[in-house]
């Protein structure tokens, strides 16, 4: 069961209960580099190499059995690309306690709404193929991207097959997307659930923010993000559906790159896969429909893994989103990016 609560309190990889009765301390991460070319809008036949998507990383994990089934837990992770040097950015940092009450955790996290559901319902999650910020689903730190400062988080022990965090944010300085400044979002409260009841699993989730402080002191009323989900994976096949009603999508970004922003509307996303041997063909669909008169976002990927083993993959595709809008050039807001890349775990 504490193996569960770990894994739901940090939204990342699964810390093996083996591990903790060999050591205090691991060190793990993975490493992936993509090569991608983007076609459209102000992009000409743009070509990175590299990790733009977030998804090289290592990190620390420790624990400290305390006896009475209480354990102490505490992460250290940071983000890296591998091809261009750039400097560490923080990911998950936090400390405290699991048990037979669940799990209290306190640092920085990821917010429940991004972890049920969301980013590990797509198989292309972090790569130029991913459907957050492309069209397919929120992003930025209130939808499916990023971490929250200053988190205060509780994990539930499993019930009835459901799993459930809930989170409170006592201070962050967040950059909204559309204003492009740091605004104060404490009193943030943010909860998820994910049920899962044999190949059939459900996901939930609800933000509601405090009144945010603009940098200049005014307070406006306060954002609500929520969203549900459905998905269904057994004999090789994966099917998941997840719709979002969003105060704020955040921006719009491809291969990394962003090209606009989305506000108050609603997300639709669809993932289809199908596994044989070690390949996985999947294929993506979403769609932003803004409310009002704001732009509308399109979103589609269609790609292929293959799973060297459990640690190594290679994976290639191509991903359209079209913001629907026109450059200041007159150019089509319509991006076409093809590529491959490959991932190592350890």
């Amino acid at each position: 069961m504490q193996k569960k609560l770990l894994a739901i309190a940090v939204g990342a990889t699964v810390i093996a209960a083996p591990m903790f009765a060999q050591a205090d301390v691991t060190i793990k991460g993975r490493i992936e580099t993509e090569v991608a070319n983007t076609d459209g809008g102000q992009y000409d036949s743009y070509t990175r190499q590299g990790d733009y998507n977030g998804q090289s990383r290592w990190l620390i994990d420790a624990s400290k059995d305390l006896g009475n089934g209480l354990k102490a837990i505490g992460r250290l992770a940071w983000q890296v690309n591998p091809s261009d040097g750039s400097s560490e950015v923080a990911r998950d940092q936090y400390v405290g306690l699991a048990g037979n009450f669940g799990a209290l955790v306190a640092g920085r996290l990821p917010t429940p709404y991004k972890m049920n559901g969301g980013v590990k319902w797509d198989p292309y999650t972090a790569t130029f193929l991913q459907a957050r910020r492309a069209g397919g689903m929120s992003g930025d730190a209130l939808g499916h991207n990023s971490f929250v400062n200053d988190v205060l988080a509780y994990v539930m022990p499993e019930l009835g097959g459901i799993n459930a965090t809930f989170a409170y944010v006592a201070a962050q300085d967040y950059n909204f997307p559309l204003g492009g400044e740091d605004w104060d979002i404490s009193g943030t409260f943010t909860a998820g659930a994910t049920g899962k009841w044999g190949p059939v699993e459900v996901i939930a989730a609800y933000t509601k923010t405090g009144d945010p402080k603009t940098s200049e002191g005014l307070k406006v009323d306060g954002f609500t993000q929520w969203k549900a989900g459905v998905r269904y994976v057994g004999n090789g096949l994966t099917a998941a559906y997840q719709f979002e009603d969003v105060d704020l999508g955040g921006s719009i970004r491809v291969n990394g790159l962003n090209v606009g922003s989305a506000g108050e509307g609603k997300f639709n996303f669809v993932n289809l896969g199908y596994k044989f041997g070690n390949t996985l063909l999947a294929g993506n669909y979403g769609k932003f429909s803004a409310d009002g008169d704001a732009q509308d976002v399109d979103y589609l990927a269609l790609g292929a893994t293959y799973f060297f083993d459990k640690k190594v993959r290679v994976y290639g595709g191509w991903a359209n989103t079209d913001t629907n809008t026109t450059t200041e050039a007159g150019k089509s807001g319509k991006y076409d990016t093809w590529g491959a890349g490959i991932r190592y775990d350890f």
